[in-house]
């Protein structure tokens, strides 16, 4: 016997994951490009959780009750002409709540494949040691972070983190006692709300040590140049990537490549200051900003770990493969 009804997170986490793959399904640059109809929604939730609303509204209402409690609008209820309901991602997306459920599947993906780059050069380098991050802002580096906790311990892989977003903080700290090996600090700052990290001067404490692997992401990347909205964040963000110490891996979910920057921001860095590319791998064969690029210019390129979910570049062709081995 079907139930009436999911619970609001799980909704809220489920109609995510179908936003997700429907933006991956068409040619849409933007997630908040994709328009479902309500009806659609409910023969979703009826295919994949075996839920039957009595009546399109109740799915609404539940969503619009979660929103309240977290005091953030995730979705947007249109109306066509015929009467029809339709169901968008909110295009204010300030805050970090919605930000960290937004592309969440191809977060995942890339965080999978950050993690499995970390494991493997484990694996074929000191495993006796502990493998020193850098985590940046943004909420792929949430993700990122519940993964390493999730599997570092049974892996026997020994973390040492070094973070100002604070997401990542709260994220691995939930796990509590059982993180006896992984240790985590943090520098200060000022908090910015949008990303949920401290933002400031990178202190010397920081670019004095030698860091395994320091990895961020952008809010745009045009013509191989990556920008932040904040002047203050792209100042920290150039300094990680310019005088910290370590291989550095820039993260996309895909949405960052544009043809032009949509507003004002400040630019940090180039995709030449990077070691490594972390893209999601879409199975689609539709071709979008990420792929022109990559196709584009791949002299620049070199597909290094090939993964059914996730592909890594390395950004110094010329270099030999240090992780080629790892291939699925």
């Amino acid at each position: 016997m079907s139930k009436h009804r999911l619970k609001r997170d799980t909704l809220v986490e489920s109609l995510f994951y179908l936003f997700s793959h429907k933006y991956d399904d068409n040619q849409s640059e933007s997630i908040m490009d994709v328009r479902m109809s309500m009806d659609d929604i409910a023969s979703y939730l009826k295919e994949t959780y075996d839920v039957s609303y009595s009546d399109n509204k109740w799915i609404y209402k539940q969503i619009r009750n979660y929103e309240d409690e977290i005091k953030t609008r995730l979705f947007t209820l249109e109306k066509d002409r015929e009467g029809g309901s339709f169901l968008r991602v909110n295009g204010e997306n300030n805050s970090f709540t919605q930000k960290r459920h937004l592309y969440i599947s191809q977060k995942i993906k890339v965080s999978n494949g950050i993690y499995d780059l970390i494991a493997h050069s484990r694996k074929s380098g000191r495993p006796d040691q502990a493998v020193k991050l850098f985590l940046g802002a943004g909420s792929t580096l949430y993700h990122l972070s519940n993964i390493i906790a999730a599997k570092a311990a049974e892996d026997h892989i020994s973390c040492d983190i070094h973070t100002n977003n604070i997401s990542v903080l709260n994220s691995i700290l939930s796990y509590g006692s059982q993180l006896a090996n992984i240790r985590i600090s943090s520098s200060g700052g000022v908090l910015d709300p949008v990303t949920n990290t401290f933002i400031g001067p990178i202190g010397e404490s920081v670019l004095s040590q030698e860091f395994d692997y320091i990895i961020q992401g952008t809010s745009f990347l045009v013509d191989g140049t990556l920008y932040v909205e904040h002047p203050e964040e792209a100042l920290q963000k150039e300094a990680l990537l310019k005088e910290a110490k370590g291989r550095k891996i820039l993260v996309l979910t895909g949405h960052e490549v544009l043809s032009s920057l949509p507003g004002d921001a400040a630019p940090f860095g180039s995709l030449s200051d990077f070691d490594y590319l972390v893209v999601p791998h879409n199975h689609k064969g539709l071709e979008k900003n990420l792929d022109r690029m990559l196709r584009e210019d791949e002299s620049r390129f070199r597909a290094e770990i090939i993964n059914w979910n996730y592909r890594i570049y390395r950004m110094n062709p010329s270099s030999s493969p240090a992780e080629a081995g790892l291939r699925a």
